[in-house]
């Protein structure tokens, strides 16, 4: 690529940020944050999106650890120059007049834009559910449940039947390789090692590696040049 070329592209460039502040925000707020965001050259601004009023919402007390009582709104900003997302939170709260810890930047293309919208949607999909541990199938004396959940499993795979079979194919193979085939089980030794560490040491401590002494001729000169 030409120089010409880079620059042309780096030019056309464009960045997303998703902006979120745990407030109420309108009209001026908006045309404040069209102001500020101009020193990066400002593209576009969605409208802001609001959410009901909530306690403690998800995104900003696990990211920054903020209890408070408040709707959030968010926009998403088009801009032609990069920018630090903490840098751009600063600023916009500064501009908005709110505390920084109410502001949240992150780039549209970030993972965590798609896993703050799943964690909203199982939000209101488990509003109003509660859960009370005394109606527990789990702790029931019953295995009603249990024969329920397996209702449609293989007959083949599961029940007395299954149970029966491979009884059979047990008593089977010990009648054909002998009691003690079942009771052939490494120790504990064999499954840790114990029982190759004398050949480790042989082959890791010994001399040479295990194959003993190492035999050289070692040829000895004098100072008068003459070898003995």
């Amino acid at each position: 690529m030409q120089l010409k070329d880079y620059i042309t592209e780096s030019f056309n460039k464009e960045y997303g940020y998703r902006v979120k502040v745990a407030c109420d925000c309108n009209a001026e707020h908006m045309t404040t944050l069209e102001r500020c965001l101009q020193k990066y050259a400002l593209v576009s601004a969605a409208p802001w999106k609001r959410t009901p009023i909530e306690e403690n919402p998800s995104e900003f007390y696990r990211l920054k650890g903020v209890k408070l009582t408040t709707e959030v709104c968010s926009t998403d900003v088009v801009l032609k120059y990069p920018v630090n997302e903490r840098i751009l939170e600063v600023w916009l709260a500064v501009n908005l007049n709110v505390d920084p810890q109410r502001v949240i930047v992150y780039g549209v293309d970030e993972p965590r834009k798609a896993h703050n919208e799943a964690a909203n949607e199982r939000a209101k999909a488990d509003a109003g559910r509660y859960a009370d541990p005394k109606d527990s199938v789990l702790l029931k004396d019953d295995q009603a449940h249990y024969t329920a959940e397996n209702a449609d499993a293989d007959p083949i795979l599961y029940g007395e039947k299954y149970n029966t079979k491979f009884l059979k194919e047990l008593q089977k193979i010990r009648a054909d390789k002998g009691a003690n085939y079942f009771r052939a089980y490494p120790d504990k030794g064999q499954i840790m090692g114990d029982d190759l560490r004398p050949l480790w040491d042989t082959l890791n401590n010994g001399t040479n590696m295990g194959r003993g002494i190492e035999n050289k001729e070692v040829d000895v000169i004098s100072q008068s040049s003459r070898r003995n």
